[in-house]
């Protein structure tokens, strides 16, 4: 099958708008979409850019089963031994008439006279009526093209993969395109595709944040085939420091217990999306990103690390006041990072010099150097409601 070329296409999460260049005859223009991308349209999305547009009418061919063709003619049907003849009467109702009876259905195998009946039917039209003609453009949402971001990140490398989804079921060739991300809201969501192929490298330039939207513009002409085409649209240097990170209540428990994980700053806005790790050449598992802009933090947490733990003392030093010790050291051979967020059931007290001070509790955050420890102080009270 040949290629349907579109030269400007914007890929959304879920679905694209395609335009496509168009030579308009005088006052009326028939567009034959095809089946499939018929049916991905969005409605409400259909635009025909350049001439003053008058109406539009839709003809979806009638849903004929082949046997339309053969009303009135004879088919024949082997059975019993032999090859019989009966009529079609009524393709609706499978409604044959043999010997001067009526059947419904023939038994065995039928043959028909001829293959008009299987050819393809005529697919749906589009008709346009506009003042104008010359240069104008075919505009429409549709479900049938669609992307999603993924990322590696290995040793510093940070690498966006632009999986675009294609359920035409025939290649598209696009121009200029843009990935758009963010939240740009449909009455329905998109469709997804099954197969995988992945094309050479190319990197993308990011045209930036639009309305709430994060863009990616890939370089030159490309070419997305049926299924799942993935090709590069970012690719930057970052720094990313391990990290040790606890979210909890309060309680007397002698041990805390760590989350593990990344934390880096955004080079430029990303797209939210799946991250799979690598460092030092061992993969270190999969965390999902956030949408987020350029200089914001990216936190991306792995699940426990079996020497993230934190010494506590509990001393209750009179009924719902305490005083708390807590140590945390760095056993690893590389530096880390550690955030502790602690919430206190309210009303409480809280007196402690270096902890920033939330209305639930507080954070702290500092780095360890290897081998090194850090301990601090709190006192708590507890007040009855």
């Amino acid at each position: 099958m040949g290629f349907a070329g579109a030269q400007e296409a914007l890929v959304y999460k879920g679905f694209a708008e395609l335009r496509q260049p168009q030579s308009l005859p005088p006052g009326e223009w028939v567009w034959e979409p095809g089946a499939a991308l018929f049916e991905s349209l969005v409605p409400g999305t259909l635009r025909l850019l350049g001439v003053e547009e008058l109406s539009r009418w839709v003809r979806q061919p009638d849903k004929a089963t082949p046997l339309g063709a053969y009303v009135g003619k004879e088919v024949q049907f082997y059975w019993e031994g032999q090859w019989r003849r009966a009529t079609l009467v009524s393709a609706e109702q499978n409604l044959y008439l043999y010997e001067g009876r009526y059947l419904v259905g023939l038994p065995g195998v039928v043959a028909y006279p001829d293959p008009g009946g299987f050819s393809t039917p005529l697919g749906p039209r589009v008709v346009f009526r506009y003042r104008g003609s010359g240069n104008a453009w075919l505009a429409y949402l549709t479900r049938g093209l669609s992307w999603s971001p993924r990322y590696s990140l290995e040793d510093g490398l940070l690498v966006g993969w632009a999986a675009l989804t294609n359920t035409l079921g025939h290649p598209l060739r696009l121009g200029r395109t843009e990935l758009v991300a963010g939240r740009v809201p449909l009455v329905q969501g998109g469709l997804e595709g099954a197969a995988a192929l992945r094309a050479a490298p190319a990197m993308a330039e990011e045209v930036g944040e639009v309305a709430g939207t994060y863009r990616y513009r890939l370089p030159g002409e490309i070419e997305v085939g049926p299924g799942v085409t993935e090709l590069p649209f970012l690719q930057a240097e970052v720094r990313p420091v391990y990290l040790w990170r606890l979210q909890t209540g309060f309680s007397t428990s002698q041990e805390l217990l760590f989350t593990r994980g990344f934390r880096f700053v955004a080079p430029q806005g990303l797209a939210a999306g799946v991250v799979s790790l690598w460092e030092r050449g061992v993969f270190v598992g999969q965390a999902s990103l956030e949408d987020t802009p350029q200089g914001a933090s990216v936190v991306l947490l792995l699940g426990p690390d079996p020497e993230g733990r934190a010494g506590r003392q509990v001393q209750e030093v009179a009924r719902n006041r305490f005083r708390v010790t807590t140590t945390v050291r760095n056993p690893k051979a590389y530096p880390l990072e550690v955030e502790i967020q602690e919430v206190f059931p309210w009303p409480f007290d809280l007196e402690a010099d270096g902890l920033e001070r939330l209305p639930e509790g507080y954070r702290l955050r500092f780095a360890l150097a290897p081998g090194q420890s850090r301990s601090y102080t709190y006192s708590l009270v507890l007040r009855p409601r």
